[in-house]
């Protein structure tokens, strides 16, 4: 058994210069300092020596940290890659295909910046649900929906991140709704509060395959983190296949080390074993989930390996 500190980034922005203050993410300044404090009490590991490990080939250092950072930011290129790359330490980087080959928005992403869009204007959730609550109850026949209270009672509860309007949100456009309504309300809902030119927008979001390249070739690790950031864990068994296996063909593109070993990270955490059975056929490696916890090397089933969030550490 040996233990490893896996840490998960999504967001790291200066907020001093953005116009979304209200992101949900992690200052420059603060990573900066919680690197500090990583490398002071860590050995900040890369994806090969985890892999080396879990095939017995080699040991982890006690203190093991491996950094991940989820989505492809164009942040991730523009300040976490020049961040690690002066300290000589590795990222693994899980870029969803569609985002950085074609410029589409994650729907995620739409909800995330409705929230801080409305924030920034002086809002508050409640102009948001609001708005979801009419869209629901317009639908509520054709897409045969249970009425809107009964959503509130189940989804309406804050957690250890987020107030229970903003989680109501959040549950209802992620997961709650079917796919197909939830991303039309999404679409309408970020056009009424952030912009109605969401490819520029994604332009601007997320970072490019050149650069993916570039930052592979410099160091970093880049796994798969499927191709339109789906649900896996609630798509029929070929749309899981699809999504790995264009997620391979990207990551080959760019040099990722795929046909020695490669490292699924699984949007919003979802998997099952169907998906697990898609991963094992294509000798997937090491699979990375969002339970909280100390991934333990050798016990640890090697696809479901736990993370700790950012806001698990000082900043």
């Amino acid at each position: 058994m040996q233990p490893l500190t896996i840490i998960m980034y999504h967001y790291i922005r200066d907020f001093t210069r953005t116009r979304y203050p209200g992101i949900k993410g992690l200052d420059l300044a603060g990573f900066r300092r919680q690197l500090d404090y990583l490398q002071s009490r860590h050995t900040i590991v890369r994806v090969r020596d985890v892999v080396a490990a879990q095939r017995g080939e080699s040991g982890l250092p006690a203190d093991a940290a491996l950094l991940t950072f989820d989505d492809a930011y164009a942040e991730h290129y523009a300040l976490v890659f020049p961040e690690l790359y002066e300290r000589k330490l590795e990222g693994a980087f899980f870029a969803p295909v569609d985002p950085v080959c074609h410029g589409k928005l994650l729907d995620v992403n739409r909800i995330h910046f409705i929230l801080a869009a409305n924030a920034a204007q002086g809002g508050d959730p409640e102009e948001i649900s609001a708005k979801l609550d009419a869209a629901l109850r317009e639908a509520e026949a054709g897409w045969n929906l249970e009425p809107v209270e009964a959503y509130r009672a189940q989804w309406a509860h804050p957690n250890r991140f987020d107030d229970a309007e903003t989680i109501y949100i959040k549950r209802m456009l992620q997961t709650a709704l079917p796919e197909a309504l939830r991303h039309r309300i999404a679409v309408d809902l970020f056009a009424h509060f952030v912009s109605m030119d969401e490819a520029a927008f994604a332009g601007e979001l997320y970072m490019s395959e050149q650069q993916a390249r570039l930052m592979q070739g410099c160091g970093m690790y880049f796994g798969s983190h499927g191709a339109s950031h789906h649900w896996l864990n609630r798509v029929p068994r070929e749309i899981q296949e699809a999504e790995v296996d264009r997620s391979l063909e990207f990551l080959r593109r760019i040099g990722s080390p795929v046909d020695d070993h490669w490292v699924m990270c699984y949007p919003y955490g979802g998997w099952n074993e169907g998906l697990l059975d898609v991963l094992r056929d294509r000798n997937c490696t090491l699979g990375l989930t969002t339970e909280v916890a100390t991934a333990l090397i050798n016990q640890h089933d090697p696809l479901l390996l736990p993370r700790f969030d950012t806001n698990d550490f000082p900043r």
